[in-house]
């Protein structure tokens, strides 16, 4: 697992040219009885805030569970990463589609239960990424963000699905 990098590593001010951001965004998720139902997604962006292109952009996260084991799921990008970020470029991730099923311990239960398996259950997600300026061979890093994740359902009835993100201040 990589080390979470610390503060004093993390490029900081007008020159760090990577936003890391994770934002709930309304959408609908199938039930096991086939119904659709009102969903929240956890959506993690990664977005180049500078005039220059960003280069060999590697993110990096690490997910918990509650009461679990904290796994490194950096390998779950590989397949949508991008190399490169043209300036006002960014790439977006599903924490529920990508990341949660790079956890062991939650991939089964989700895996057997579906989305049920994730509800009241409190997720810590770390993220930071490194990358370059198309003008520079130095390698900067981002500031390390976490967030705490927790899916529940807010209408018994239609069995719509919430989630509350907060920031996890260190």
């Amino acid at each position: 697992m990589p080390d979470t990098p610390d503060k004093s590593a993390a490029t900081q001010g007008k020159d760090r040219c990577i936003h890391i951001s994770l934002q709930p965004v309304a959408s609908e998720i199938r039930a096991s009885d086939g119904r659709e139902i009102p969903f929240t997604r956890a959506i993690l962006t990664i977005r180049n805030v500078c005039d220059a292109e960003t280069i060999d952009v590697v993110p990096h996260a690490t997910l918990g569970q509650e009461g679990g084991t904290v796994q490194d799921v950096s390998s779950s990008f590989s397949h949508s990463a991008t190399a490169s970020l043209p300036p006002g470029g960014n790439v977006s991730w599903d924490v529920y589609d990508l990341l949660l099923p790079a956890h062991p311990g939650t991939a089964s239960k989700v895996h057997m239960f579906g989305y049920r398996a994730a509800l009241n259950w409190r997720f810590d997600l770390t993220v930071w990424a490194e990358y370059r300026s198309s003008s520079s061979s130095v390698t900067m890093q981002t500031p390390v963000s976490r967030w705490s994740l927790r899916w529940s359902v807010a209408n018994p009835s239609s069995g719509a699905v919430e989630l509350t993100i907060e920031d996890v201040k260190d």
